[in-house]
């Protein structure tokens, strides 16, 4: 980059004053990224989580919005910067937003510390940002949030030009299983009792507590970048995906694993969840069960039925297509759009943006 080119850069990072701890290649220029080390796992983990608020503290006194993660780290670093910021007048820190996945509720006395969190943390956030209509609803209707301070950005599909490189994998004859995440693996693996023949292949951590059927294998249970790769190898040979999302949560999970099934042009089953409604439509795009055994044996009854393959291969294309109109730019311009929203809402000054500026100034 030349030097006029990166003092543009610069001019017009400062002129936004966004800042974040997430990073889109669509904020190039116009967000600035606080820098954090990596990796961020491992022995020394909470080490770096303590720099990574460190440096999200400093941001806070220079930039004018600072966008944070709602549920990254080991000991949440970006939310711990929130109660802290929370306790110093607006005037001295940058308005925060809080973006993404938030939080299902404990029981007992961790739930009653986890509601005081929350409280300290909305003390400070000017605006959360969360992945879907049904977020929103069940965000404000748990923790007590004021729906006018909450947004939606939409998920995206999640697989980088090195997973994609090279030409399409054959299909192969199993069903592909993936995640541990709000998943429940235990009803998928009774249906795959109904279907011996069909080999089911589980990436998880989740272990079962009795014997699976031999037609079920479960790989991957540690996370490394060489069974993430296998992870996306066994999805793209995949003759079909499933997403067997828990029941009953107060959050969504689940997006990028069947939006990225969906991308890849597989037949694409998912249990009911917050979410799913916005991102696809069922016997649309991809089928949704509700998560009992009797729901999988169902769809997986017609997805490898003879008969319907020509039916199985157009749904699959219509969630192809689906999916792929769902891209981390179409994310990032949102989240840009929602930071600029909390530009123009009032400061307790009067004049949020004339605080950041005069905050940038010195």
């Amino acid at each position: 980059m030349s030097s006029i080119a990166a003092a543009e850069l610069r001019t017009e990072t400062r002129k936004h004053g966004f800042a974040s701890t997430m990073w889109f290649p669509a904020w190039q220029g116009r967000v600035q990224t606080v820098e954090l080390p990596y990796p961020r796992s491992g022995p020394h983990a909470v080490a770096k989580e303590l720099i990574t608020l460190v440096r999200i503290l400093r941001s806070a006194r220079r930039e004018r919005v600072l966008m944070l993660n709602s549920s990254s780290g080991v000991i949440y670093p970006d939310l711990l910067a929130c109660v802290i910021l929370g306790f110093l007048p607006r005037r001295y820190r940058s308005a925060l937003m809080l973006i993404g996945e938030m939080w299902e509720p404990n029981t007992g006395l961790r739930g009653l510390l986890e509601k005081l969190a929350i409280r300290l943390v909305n003390r400070a956030v000017d605006r959360y940002v969360v992945y879907s209509q049904d977020d929103k609803q069940a965000f404000c209707a748990l923790w007590g949030i004021d729906p006018d301070k909450v947004g939606i950005a939409l998920c995206y599909y999640h697989l980088s030009a090195q997973e994609l490189e090279g030409p399409p994998l054959p299909n192969g004859t199993h069903i592909f299983a993936g995640g541990d995440s709000g998943r429940d693996y235990a009803p998928l693996v009774e249906a795959a009792r109904q279907f011996p023949d069909t080999r089911f292949v589980l990436a998880t951590g989740w272990t079962s507590p009795k014997p699976v059927p031999p037609n079920v294998d479960i790989v991957l249970a540690k996370r490394t970048s060489t069974s993430h790769a296998e992870f996306i190898r066994l999805l793209r040979t995949a003759r079909a995906s499933v997403v067997p999302l828990q029941q009953g949560m107060k959050r969504s999970v689940g997006q990028q694993t069947y939006l990225n099934s969906m991308y890849l042009g597989k037949p694409t089953v998912v249990a009911r969840g917050l979410g799913i409604s916005d991102h696809l439509e069922d016997g649309e795009h991809a089928l949704v069960v509700d998560g009992t055994a009797s729901g999988y044996v169902r769809a997986l009854t017609w997805l490898l039925d003879p008969q319907n393959q020509e039916n199985v291969a157009a749904l699959a294309e219509r969630g192809r297509t689906r999916a792929a109109s769902f891209t981390s730019d179409q994310l990032a311009a949102e989240l840009f759009r929602q930071a600029e929203l909390v530009l123009r809402e009032p400061s307790p000054s009067g004049n949020r943006a004339q605080d950041g500026a005069d905050r940038a100034a010195g």
